[in-house]
């Protein structure tokens, strides 16, 4: 709990020391609530539960409905990566199509953004997209949206 409590805190503190006049490409997204899998925090933005309400549900069924055998294949690549400490998702897709939609994750307390426009230059973005093939987990580029959606590789 305490280490939740630190992160919470950090990215707070990220986010006030962040100013969209400073150039800043990819800022931290807003945390509306979080949950853990392992060592690994999974952060859900405020779009993820205003989308989950859009679709008619609340985060807890959202969650429930897109599969645990989703939220553990992500959770566990995550947590084979060693310097991730949390991973934040901007939507629960539920309803056509089971998937999450990822912003990125923080690595060494940094933000580390999925951006659809580069080839990934970070060494841990290219670990952990490793990681989610081994766990079988599809990594699908978002052309309307920030970062990627996440699937499992057999539905």
């Amino acid at each position: 709990m305490q280490r939740l409590a630190t992160i919470v805190l950090m990215v707070s503190g990220l986010l006030l020391t962040q100013s969209p006049l400073a150039g800043e490409v990819n800022p931290t997204p807003h945390v509306a609530f979080s949950s853990k899998f392992r060592s690994v925090d999974y952060l859900f933005t405020d779009h993820a539960e205003t989308q989950a309400i859009a679709d008619g549900a609340n985060y807890d069924v959202a969650i429930r409905e897109v599969g645990w055998d989703l939220i553990s294949a992500v959770g566990r690549a995550c947590h084979s990566v060693k310097n991730i400490q949390a991973i934040f998702i901007d939507r629960i897709n539920f309803k056509e199509r089971h998937s999450l939609v990822v912003l990125g994750v923080l690595a060494d307390l940094e933000f580390l953004a999925f951006n659809v426009e580069s080839n990934l230059p970070n060494t841990t973005l290219k670990e952990l997209i490793s990681a989610f093939e081994r766990e079988h987990v599809s990594v699908v580029r978002l052309a309307e949206a920030s970062g990627v959606e996440l699937l499992l590789s057999n539905k």
